[in-house]
């Protein structure tokens, strides 16, 4: 099948109907995420949940990711491949219809977990339209404003969950069922943008037809193959996601901390908390998400990437300045303080985000872009694995400044290594070819 040639107008008018999908995606994908935004506040401050039963839930959360190189292999091989992504959705977020039914906080950990490690299945799949969809010229533009649109969305709906949790945390028994509703709305959009590019060329001929052996060790051992041949035979892209795993040490150290840090530590109530992760975080991405969409543009995102993580160095140290000069020493309110942080760490953020979804697109070949993205997102997973027990580690054996501290050097280490490729890149004179097939 023949991909649309992107300077033809037939590409410019799938591109616009293209994004007018995207935003429609992003307005339902916004309304779930502002509902579970709170997720582990909710499982720390009303279900109770120990420290430890925190780190499990970021581990479960985090480790989820390893399944995204699969998704591609599953999807590429079905008869109708979005037919397969809408299904694979309703199955993924079944396991939040079903959440109302217990309090205990592991049954709340085992569905969440379900719909995290299934939904990561979906995600690479967001990439081909990303990639086949919109020009090299457009693609950050688009993305950005769609982001931006998102952003409000949350941003709105997580502060009203903050107030209605506060009013009755057992609301969440009717929310998350409905985040459900909204994620599933958002994955028929992304079905029918891919169905619209015509994106997907058939590579494989067995099908979901007739299960056997052969498919199922195909679908397993592929992957994890041709992530292998990835790295072999690109090794800038190998480089750039050594350091974007340090970078995801750094967070994911940090991620168990934070829900007990703010709970435990500085007891706060879920209002100031959904200000904060919500209104504060996500007025900062609306500012600054079209800046950095523009920065990053669709060059090598080595250098973006560098800054934005040497400037998440603050991020943890801001955190701990609530307890020393808010909590401590009473000089400003901690309120104010967990605001400023919040509001640094969205700006900053949102240009990781943004890289996160569209760096694999630069390294990728035409036809491979989704086989990157797996990669790229997989990684995520395997620090999921290792990095949250480390974090938890360190709060209980040293303490939570501690894991803090650490969490700043490994932002550190991670933005020293960005930009040294960068330079590595631009002196050597590499020059990324783009295939259009």
């Amino acid at each position: 099948m023949e991909f649309i040639r992107p300077e033809s107008d037939e590409f410019n008018k799938l591109e616009k109907r293209t994004f007018r999908l995207h935003l429609i995606s992003q307005i339902f994908t916004g309304l779930s995420f502002g509902i579970l935004i709170l997720m582990e506040v909710v499982l720390k401050k009303s279900l109770v949940a120990t420290d430890f039963q925190v780190t499990v839930f970021i581990f479960l959360t985090s480790s989820a990711f390893l399944f995204s190189i699969y998704g591609p292999e599953i999807i590429n091989r079905s008869d109708n491949q979005s037919a397969t992504i809408i299904a694979m959705a309703v199955f993924s977020r079944l396991f939040l219809f079903i959440i109302p039914l217990s309090e205990s906080p592991d049954f709340f950990i085992f569905c969440i977990a379900a719909v995290s490690y299934t939904d990561s299945l979906i995600k690479p799949a967001w990439n081909i339209v990303f990639k086949h969809n919109y020009s090299d010229e457009k693609r950050s533009v688009y993305y950005s404003y769609a982001s931006g649109v998102y952003t409000v969305i949350v941003l709105v709906v997580s502060i009203v969950i903050g107030y209605l949790l506060d009013f009755n945390y057992k609301l969440y028994k009717i929310l998350y069922p409905l985040a459900g509703v909204f994620d599933i709305l958002a994955y028929i959009g992304l079905a029918k943008m891919i169905s619209m590019g015509r994106v997907f060329s058939r590579i494989h001929t067995k099908t979901f037809s007739w299960l056997n052996f052969r498919l199922f060790r195909d679908i397993a051992v592929l992957p994890v193959r041709n992530m292998l041949k990835i790295f072999r035979e690109n090794r800038s892209f190998l480089r750039f996601e050594t350091y974007f795993f340090l970078y995801g040490i750094a967070f994911m150290t940090a991620s168990p901390a934070v829900p007990i840090f703010l709970v435990d530590n500085l007891k706060l109530d879920y209002s100031p908390i959904s200000v904060a992760k919500g209104l504060v975080f996500y007025s900062a991405t609306i500012l600054f998400t079209p800046v950095m969409g523009r920065l990053h543009g669709s060059g090598n995102p080595s250098r973006f990437c560098g800054y934005m993580f040497l400037a998440l160095i603050f991020y943890p140290l801001l955190l701990l300045s609530i307890k020393i000069f808010g909590v401590d020493n009473q000089l400003i309110s901690p309120e104010a303080l967990l605001y400023f942080t919040y509001f640094y760490f969205g700006v900053f953020m949102c240009g990781v985000t943004l890289s996160w979804n569209l760096s694999s697109i630069y390294y990728s070949p035409h036809g491979e872009v989704a086989n990157y993205q797996a990669v790229h997102i997989t990684l995520t997973g395997v620090r999921g694995i290792f990095a949250p027990f480390l974090g938890y580690i360190i709060l209980k054996s040293v303490s939570i400044e501690a894991n803090f501290i650490f969490s700043s050097f490994f932002f550190f280490l991670a933005g020293t290594l960005m930009l040294r490729e960068f330079k590595k890149s631009k002196s050597s004179g590499f020059i990324k070819s783009r295939q259009y097939n």
